[in-house]
């Protein structure tokens, strides 16, 4: 290296140069076989949403072959499983009249229990229209006059009662069901003629009492010490925007933002503190407030998975099975001893740092290897942790009905139709997480009793 220094130290400004645009032209020329090379690779090993982070949607759907019908029941050494009964509304007898044989009289005569089953009806779906009448006179002894209150929900100016409310919040917001839809719905299933600008009055009409419940489910994901993220584009006004959310087992809180950056997740975390933060390695999330994070081993998986199909990497192949391994174990952790559980732990860690000290050799893999080097410590978080996840499936799970809504209604036209939708999304998905009926739910909102549990 100094000999060669001195060398080039002894050239002049015209030979200098004349190397320099030398170099350039090896450079570019070996940029162009490098490009050539990825993509042939890249046609021999194309990314899927098996083996990248491609939405599912883009994979090739193959045809799907026919099955045999198997044999109904439980299969062979499980138990078997069937439709728990309820607590009946109403319980009808049957008994034989006569002998089918003979014709001999049995109405008189005791008779067993023979069978029983269960079904399951709906009350036919009618309209009721109730007229509010009130009364007011003058009082003879001050002069004034008073006229009698109605009741909530039966408020003067109202024309929708709050059960009809709730089910066209439902329908628009929980399935993407345009006005035109939810109004054919109600007419053909319910009886219910409205117009579309009177189910826009509904849903307008909701908003202040749906942003007061999205604000305290919000307000309670901050205070989880596990939340999950993650986000999805959407189209707002015209441009692209994104949807975001903040979960956890139990809460789910969305909102819709022009960007994608950072700020979005500082803006909405102002104040939070959780302990772990899980996500993909987007650098926007690893703004996050927590004290720690686990990346997602799902998205890790699938780009290693990459990797073995376009180079046969032994290396990606050998750390794929140690996430999977790892995977496992955390689903173990009740079924074994403690000792055991940590011992195993232990050594899954060791064979982590020993795969991380070796360097893959080629491109594909070698990013991984730097990411994983960098990120070392958010890889196996949830090994030491029972209440955090190895992947962040629940927030893509999460995103899963707004994905469909974007597809089927193309987005949101205006700002207060996106803000509306991610707070009563925020509501819906929190009530399933709770397993609570969603129109019960929407009954308090409305009512400004909204009562969720963190």
């Amino acid at each position: 290296m100094k000999k060669r220094r001195e060398q080039l130290e002894g050239l002049d400004r015209e030979a200098l140069i004349e190397g320099y645009l030398l170099l350039e032209d090896r450079v570019r020329s070996l940029e162009k076989q490098a490009k050539d090379l990825r993509e042939l690779l890249q046609a021999r090993a194309p990314k899927t949403p098996e083996n990248s982070s491609l939405p599912s949607g883009q994979s090739h759907k193959a045809n799907q072959q026919a099955q045999p019908q198997g044999k109904r029941g439980a299969k062979v050494g499980h138990r078997g499983t069937s439709r728990s009964r309820s607590e009946p509304d109403e319980i009808t007898e049957y008994r034989v009249r006569e002998c089918p044989s003979c014709g001999e009289d049995w109405s008189q005569l005791a008779q067993h229990v023979a069978g029983r089953h269960q079904v399951i009806e709906l009350p036919p779906l009618q309209p009721k229209v109730y007229e509010v009448v009130r009364y007011g006179r003058t009082c003879p002894r001050c002069g004034q006059y008073h006229r009698a209150e109605a009741p909530v929900g039966f408020e003067a100016g109202r024309v929708v009662g709050t059960h009809l409310e709730r089910l066209v919040l439902y329908l628009r917001h929980a399935h993407p069901l345009s006005y035109q839809r939810v109004q054919r719905i109600l007419a053909d299933v319910c009886g219910v003629e409205l117009s579309e600008g009177a189910l826009v009055n509904i849903v307008h009409r909701s908003q202040a009492a749906v942003k007061q419940a999205a604000t305290a489910i919000h307000e309670q994901v901050k205070r989880a010490p596990v939340i999950g993220s993650d986000e999805t584009s959407v189209r707002l006004a015209g441009k692209n925007a994104w949807q975001w959310v903040f979960q956890t087992p139990t809460l789910a809180y969305y909102v819709i933002r022009p960007s994608r950056a950072a700020q979005v997740l500082q803006e909405v975390m102002t104040g939070a503190q959780p302990e772990v933060w899980v996500s993909d390695v987007l650098s926007s999330q690893m703004c996050h407030p927590a004290k720690t994070y686990q990346i997602c081993l799902a998205h890790q998986v699938r780009d290693l998975q990459y990797a073995i199909d376009a180079h046969t990497c032994s290396w990606a192949a050998q750390l794929q099975s140690l996430f999977h391994h790892a995977v496992a174990l955390g689903k173990q952790r009740s079924d074994l001893p403690a000792d055991r559980y940590q011992q195993q732990v232990r050594q899954t860690d060791d064979a982590l740092d020993t795969l991380l000290k070796s360097y893959p050799t080629n491109e594909d893999s070698q990013r991984l290897w730097r990411r994983y080097h960098k990120h070392r410590h958010a890889l196996l978080v949830f090994l030491h942790r029972a209440d955090v996840p190895p992947t962040n499936n629940a927030s893509e799970q999460a995103l899963r009905n707004s994905v469909i809504y974007r597809k089927v209604t193309g987005g949101f036209r205006t700002h207060w139709g996106a803000d509306l939708y991610a707070d009563m999304i925020s509501i819906l998905e929190t009530a399933r997480r709770q397993r609570r009926t969603i129109l019960d739910v929407l009954s308090l909102v409305l009512a400004r009793q909204p009562t969720f549990y963190g």
